[in-house]
Formats: structure tokens, sequence, C-alpha cells
């Protein structure tokens, strides 16, 4: 099921345009929309006390062209989880700074399991990964981490502790 997350003032936007449409054209494909809901809640977002988990509902598209060079070179699966979770990091950094959310201390991840998937992106081959890290880093649901994250790669869900 398709969503449109909103933020801040973009929020407004998706209310005036709620009733305007009825179907999406996507590649020269008409898709009807069948049901449109609006749920506006206040989310946390930032440094915590203590590490959350989360696991990737989408392929995570971490590697740039640098950093796909940077892994094919790694030896094992230390060396990759480190790797990951700078670039984790620095996913987190850079929605922080788009929100205009200054971090007050360091972020600290922990990649638990990711597996390499082949994909590619407007037809150009790459690796994403799927996969849980924690993170002392309060992200609300079914947000975005990483590249093309418009394209509903990044996906992030809270793993429920119980």
């Amino acid at each position: 099921m398709p969503l449109i997350l909103s933020i801040e003032k973009d929020v407004e936007v998706l209310k005036n345009i709620y009733d305007k449409y009825h179907s999406i054209e996507l590649n020269s494909h008409i898709y009807e929309i069948m049901e449109k809901i609006i749920n506006v809640k206040e989310e946390e977002f930032g440094i915590q006390n203590g590490n959350i988990p989360y696991s990737f509902l989408t392929l995570w598209l971490a590697l740039n062209e640098e950093n796909y060079r940077k892994y094919l070179q790694l030896k094992n699966w230390q060396e990759e989880k480190d790797l990951l979770s700078k670039i984790l990091i620095g996913n987190l950094l850079s929605i922080s700074k788009s929100l205009g959310y200054t971090v007050p201390e360091p972020i600290k991840a922990d990649i638990q399991y990711m597996k390499e998937v082949k994909t590619s992106l407007k037809g150009t081959p790459m690796i994403g990964f799927l996969g849980t890290f924690s993170v002392n880093f309060q992200i609300p649901d079914y947000w975005g981490i990483g590249k093309s994250v418009s394209r509903g790669f990044g996906t992030i869900k809270k793993i429920d502790r119980k």
C-alpha cells in the first residue's frame, strides 16, 4: 500500500490537495485511488538515551560510488558493519540537518544484521541492504533513510520489544 508522509509545513500542502486527486498516472498507467486517510500526529525525532531497534522494510541504498568501492575492499563482517554504521549515522545527520535539528551529542549506531540484495535504480545495478540496527536516535516509523527515499527505498520501522 503506497503511503505519503508530510513533515511540518508540507502537511498543509497535503491537506490542500487531498480532495483534488482521484487517480495517479505512473508510466502511462492510471491507478485509481481507492482510499484516502489523513492521520496527523506528532512524532519524536532525535537523540535518545539508550538504543532503539529498527528494521528496514524496504531496501536501504547506503552506498554511493565512493563507499561502494570501499565496501568491495572490505575483508570481513566487522569491517562491513563499521562502514555501514558510519553511513547510517551520516544519513541520520543529513536528515537532522534538513529538518533544522542540531544533534546535541554523538549518534551511536549498531548494525545487528544486514543482507545484501542486488537491485537497480534507473537501470543502474546496485547493492541494497535489508536488516536490523539499533541507534540512540528516535526515528518515526515509515521514514526513509539513505538514497532514493522518495522512491520507497530505506523505509524503517521500530522493532516491537514485546
